[in-house]
């Protein structure tokens, strides 16, 4: 019988003993890179998303930058150029298609259709960049409105805007409520005697018309079209379309109840304006709640815009792709998932984001998630929900190849001689017809 020494004996449990408790250490998390513009504001609220994220999901490290609006299109490029581009990040309305096409992109098609809470977003908020190829959505949706301030309004013994489409104020209405508004510093409106348009104290009404998506809403609204079915040939010079551009000159140049671009040069922002009683009106984007709403003792409201034919809106909003390089598609899933829930991020209860999932207009619970705070005035429900789902129409630069240029290059220019009232509506918009068509070619998504 073989004798085993009792150090030997000791040795090899302490070696199995050793063996048997090891555990392999855990896995390195996956990290993502991020990209993404805004403000402090918006830069402080996706800091605290990607915290929330990496808490549930302590195996996907994010590693966000954020990056100046000017800036943005050459950095991204110049990662994508050197093989390391980002996972996840915002892009440009103007170029997403584009990149789609040239391979930069990731095609979400498939992965939206067999995901419910993606293939549940408002079918107005797909980019597509080939028939049936889509990049996904816009990063939120953004709509235009009216704000108002109700005690200017209070003060003129003006009634309020309609919060409801179906009530919206015809153009007439619109332009007498105006005028009503708007007095110069002797207290008299425009059309009375001895008013002085160059000395007004109060305005009607006022607006960024050097942005497309402030005039594109009336064009739709007058029964006009920004360009043809197939994306070949813009349509501002219909009658319109004409009509639409001309009214909205005339509310600086003929009534004088909106600063023309001179007056706005010298003027506070509008924020300013409204804060300090000198604005009843502002026609501008839904995300401008966010400012409005930090201002203290203003009492705001808002309001579905004015209709020349039919209440119509415009929705717009850049969209977050996932780029085609990524290593780690299913944490880059994830992640694009949950950066624009409203759960996780307060930019839709603080005014600056819409929500994508339709359930957000159409769920009273979930309507009220991302309404009920006082960032949203209490007409906010008919006003931008409901507004939502009855009237917007999409901006050209979801399907329209080179719109992006052509707003750009062709139709701002065009609008700022009308604005400028260097030349009619009528004139301008011919031009620039005749400017944009070798320019025009096609849809992406036909």
């Amino acid at each position: 019988m073989r004798k085993y020494r009792p150090f030997l004996i000791g040795c090899a449990l302490i070696v199995l003993a050793a063996c048997q408790s090891a555990t392999p250490p855990p896995p390195e998390p996956v990290t993502l890179h991020f990209t993404y513009w805004g403000s402090p504001v918006e830069k402080e609220a996706v800091e605290q998303m990607v915290r929330a994220f990496e808490a549930i999901h302590p195996d996907i490290k994010i590693e966000a930058q954020h990056l100046a609006d000017s800036e943005y299109l050459s950095r991204v490029s110049a990662m994508i150029a050197a093989g390391s581009p980002p996972d996840v990040g915002y892009l440009l309305e103007t170029h997403a298609p584009l990149w789609a096409s040239e391979g930069k992109v990731l095609d979400m098609t498939g992965i939206i259709k067999s995901d419910p809470d993606l293939a549940s977003r408002l079918p107005e908020a797909y980019y597509y960049y080939a028939p049936g190829k889509t990049i996904g959505t816009n990063t939120a949706a953004e709509i235009i409105l009216l704000f108002y301030n109700k005690d200017v309004f209070d003060r003129a013994g003006v009634p309020y805007p309609p919060a409801k489409a179906e009530d919206a104020w015809t153009w007439d209405e619109f332009l007498a409520r105006a005028q009503q508004l708007t007095t110069d510093r002797n207290g008299k409106h425009p059309g009375q005697p001895g008013f002085d348009p160059e000395d007004i104290d109060v305005y009607g009404v006022s607006s960024r018309f050097d942005y497309w998506y402030s005039y594109f809403p009336f064009i739709y609204s007058n029964g006009g079209q920004i360009v043809n079915a197939e994306g070949t040939r813009l349509l501002l010079d219909s009658p319109e379309a004409v009509e639409a551009i001309q009214r909205l000159a005339d509310l600086m140049w003929v009534h004088h109840v909106m600063p023309t671009p001179q007056q706005a040069q010298r003027l506070p922002p509008g924020e300013v304006l409204m804060q300090t009683g000198k604005l009843a009106m502002d026609i501008r984007g839904q995300w401008k709640l966010l400012d409005y709403s930090s201002i203290p003792d203003l009492r705001l409201g808002v309001a579905v815009l004015p209709k020349m034919k039919e209440p119509k809106t415009l929705i717009l909003g850049s969209p977050t792709v996932i780029f085609s390089g990524t290593h780690n598609l299913d944490a880059a899933i994830q992640f694009y998932k949950f950066h624009n829930d409203p759960k996780a991020v307060d930019l839709f209860a603080r005014g600056l984001w819409m929500p994508l999932q339709k359930s957000y207009y159409t769920d009273p619970a979930s309507v009220a998630a991302w309404i009920d705070n006082p960032a949203h005035p209490p007409e906010s429900r008919d006003a931008i929900v409901n507004y939502t789902l009855c009237c917007v129409v999409r901006t050209p630069h979801y399907y329209v190849k080179n719109f992006g240029q052509i707003a750009e290059e062709v139709i701002q220019p065009a609008i700022d001689r009308v604005w400028a009232n260097d030349i009619n509506a009528a004139e301008a918009l011919r031009q620039a017809v005749q400017d944009a068509a070798p320019l025009m070619a096609g849809r992406w998504d036909q």
